[in-house]
């Protein structure tokens, strides 16, 4: 009988010991995949298609993204003649101050800093929050002033959402990153379909 106890006691401790080295071994398995999309989002560079419908406004134009730790710029084209010479058809820039340039060259600037509704800096912001990792991964979500950073599984950045003026960002993933959707109370505003993904080896730090 004491023999059957004493068998049962190894029993249990090898299941304890097992699980916790499973739950570890996966625990650091999170943190090299939330250390690698964190480093996804650094210096990267995004082509692909605009699709964009709202109050009766509507369009489809090609797009580039770019995106430093100190700046990103988006340029919305319209296309030339069979396709050549595509000319900016909107520019936007945003660093602390976002710059909108308009088809009629009208330019128009924001400055958000201080502004927590509005509030962009987390952008510039994503390799530092590797610091607390240990959270994320519990959670598989950030909670940043009134902005909301939701993660996958997979520790991928699903969802950013802003939880004063109810838009959202969603990240949608076949095996990589194929668009982005952009909503405002629900509805869809704006749908980017990525064609292009690539990671400039310099970084340019203006990208005006």
């Amino acid at each position: 009988m004491k023999l059957n106890k004493f068998f049962l006691l190894i029993i249990i401790l090898f299941f304890i010991t097992n699980c916790a080295f499973l739950l570890n071994t996966a625990n650091n398995d999170k943190e090299k995949l939330l250390y690698t999309q964190l480093k996804f989002w650094e210096n990267i560079r995004i082509d692909g298609i605009i699709e964009a419908n709202y109050k009766n406004f509507v369009f489809r134009k090609d797009i580039t993204i770019r995106k430093n730790n100190l700046a990103f710029r988006i340029d919305v084209y319209d296309s030339g003649i069979f396709g050549m010479q595509p000319t900016p058809f909107i520019s936007a820039h945003y660093d602390s101050i976002l710059t909108i340039r308009t088809p009629d060259q009208q330019i128009n600037q924001l400055n958000y800093g201080n502004n927590e509704e509005f509030d962009l800096s987390i952008l510039f912001k994503l390799s530092d929050l590797y610091a607390i990792k240990d959270e994320i991964i519990k959670h598989q979500k950030l909670n940043y002033k009134n902005t909301i950073v939701n993660f996958s599984n997979d520790m991928r950045i699903s969802e950013i959402s802003n939880i004063t003026n109810s838009t959202r960002i969603i990240f949608n993933y076949l095996h990589e990153l194929d668009s982005i959707t952009f909503t405002k109370e629900e509805i869809e505003i704006v749908k980017i379909q990525i064609d292009k993904i690539t990671h400039p080896i310099k970084e340019i730090k203006r990208l005006q």
